[in-house]
């Protein structure tokens, strides 16, 4: 089986609950904004933060859309305790 026939488009809500925790820190941050708040102002690179916001849409694609055929059961691994703890320092942090 060559690489990308081993993929296949459907919707995985596994890869939309990944998205939604990391995004949580930034929607409580659109919500309630910092006074002075340094990124709601008018950008020097407009065309940079354009490339930049078409890459983070294709991301959330790709995590939510594109799924490995043979995939197995969701089991607790050392991936997944890594991603947990990169989650609980990003939210510390």
């Amino acid at each position: 089986m060559t690489p990308l026939t081993q993929y296949r488009f459907a919707f995985d809500p596994w890869g939309l609950l990944l998205f939604l925790l990391v995004m949580l820190p930034n929607f409580i941050w659109f919500a309630v904004p910092a006074p002075n708040d340094i990124l709601r102002t008018d950008s020097v690179t407009p065309v940079v933060d354009a490339i930049g916001s078409v890459f983070q849409v294709l991301t959330v694609a790709c995590l939510c859309f594109v799924i490995r055929k043979n995939k197995s059961k969701l089991h607790l691994s050392p991936l997944i305790i890594a991603t947990i703890v990169c989650i609980a320092i990003y939210y510390i942090g």
